[in-house]
């Protein structure tokens, strides 16, 4: 027994190791494959000790906390899964445009979904306003948001309706710098706006909006990048964990 939990820890090593150096795009699961490594090795140590009572109890806690992990987190990413939908019904007053990575000027794979998935959006709305949010970051030449103009200026949209917000470098900093353009614009915070971001992102975007007139549109990546998909669906639990506990 304690061979086979060694063996499955050094399988897992050797797969968080892959996944973190080779096949980068899901290096999160890589990561909880090597968080999952202790815990192998504790459960094969506390086996091997069967019927010491210390032992007997300690591994029994550690099941219990297994358990409730893996039923937290089955919870929360039924919401998540639940959440990644368009609503294509709701009348909307202005269009919101979540940031993602920039390559150098180009959009990267995640920001480019979210704008195809706008501008089908927005194939019938020529009117409306459009916010796009985003910060320059590391490796960009421009802010995600004068990315995301271009190219949506570059794809017929029209420049005039477009409003970028440049500030913003986390999800609550969207949302609230956004929220502040809408304002400006005489939009309120109960008026429909629709929220373009990736599907697994749409729960949580959600949460940070806080107000009834969030209009999910989601953007999704196409079947041949399923591993990163799968990849972001489970690394979202996590942060919606991460926003529960601290807010």
């Amino acid at each position: 027994m304690r061979r086979c939990w060694l063996a499955l820890a050094a399988l897992l090593t050797l797969a968080g190791l892959l996944m973190r150096r080779v096949f980068t795009a899901v290096r999160f699961c890589g990561f909880l494959c090597l968080c999952a490594v202790p815990v192998c090795l504790l459960w094969g140590f506390l086996s091997a000790r069967r019927g010491r009572r210390w032992a007997d109890i300690a591994r029994r806690v550690l099941a219990v906390c297994i358990g409730a992990g893996f039923a937290l987190f089955a919870v929360i990413e039924i919401q998540v899964i639940a959440a990644g939908h368009t609503d294509g019904e709701t009348s909307v007053g202005a269009v919101v445009i979540l940031g993602a990575g920039v390559n150098g000027t180009q959009p990267s794979l995640s920001l480019q979904v979210r704008l195809e998935a706008a501008l089908a959006y927005l194939s019938d709305k020529p009117e409306i306003p459009i916010v796009v949010s985003g910060a320059q970051g590391g490796g960009e030449a421009v802010s995600e948001a004068r990315c995301m103009a271009d190219w949506l200026a570059g794809h017929g949209v029209d420049p005039g309706r477009i409003y970028l917000e440049e500030q913003a470098r986390s999800t609550a900093e969207n949302v609230r710098y956004a929220k502040e353009v809408l304002g400006g614009l005489g939009i309120g915070p109960a008026a429909p706006v629709a929220v373009v971001t990736a599907d697994y992102h749409l729960y949580r975007a959600s949460l940070y909006w806080d107000d009834p007139g969030f209009v999910p549109v989601a953007a999704h990546m196409p079947a041949k990048y399923l591993p990163l998909t799968i990849n972001y669906y489970i690394r979202e639990v996590f942060g919606v964990v991460y926003l529960s506990v601290l807010g």
